[in-house]
């Protein structure tokens, strides 16, 4: 066989290799993608009507997972709680992406329930996403709680 047509063979096979293996890198690293939640949603009202609104994105110590902050604290009128320290904390956090809009994983605070020495009441958390509608849960034990959240933008 002359050489010209070995060097052709060679840069085909050569060309084959390369392209299988940036096919291969192109899909395994779309199924390794985590999606981050993102936007700002509301809580259901406590019972004095209050509510909040949390932004969810990628937690700072680590973009793969989701965090959710409290970017806002309202009365049952509507207006803004001014006396709230809360506005600012994490109250969902290190949520990891399980596909098909469920997280879990993760821990979620509930404000409104404070423990008897006035820490921070926290359960293991799972969250699962349809449509507009982000339904949370929080358990300690066997004891568990949950809400629907409705997307504010």
């Amino acid at each position: 066989m002359p050489y010209k047509l070995q060097k052709i063979k060679f840069m085909e096979i050569v060309m084959k290799y390369l392209l299988s293996i940036g096919v291969f890198i192109l899909f395994s690293s779309s199924v390794v993608t985590a999606d981050v939640l993102k936007g700002t949603y509301k809580t259901e009202p406590n019972d004095e009507g209050s509510y909040l609104h949390v932004k969810f994105g990628s937690c700072s110590n680590d973009k793969k997972l989701t965090c959710g902050t409290i970017k806002g604290s309202y009365l049952k009128n509507g207006s803004k709680n001014k006396a709230t320290k809360i506005v600012g904390e994490n109250i969902v956090w290190d949520m990891t992406d399980e596909g098909s809009g469920k997280y879990g994983g993760g821990k979620i605070w509930d404000p409104s329930d404070p423990k008897d020495d006035g820490s921070k009441k926290i359960y293991k958390s799972k969250m699962e996403l349809s449509g507009n509608t982000l339904s949370v849960s929080g358990c300690i034990l066997w004891i568990c709680k949950a809400q629907n959240w409705v997307k504010v933008n």
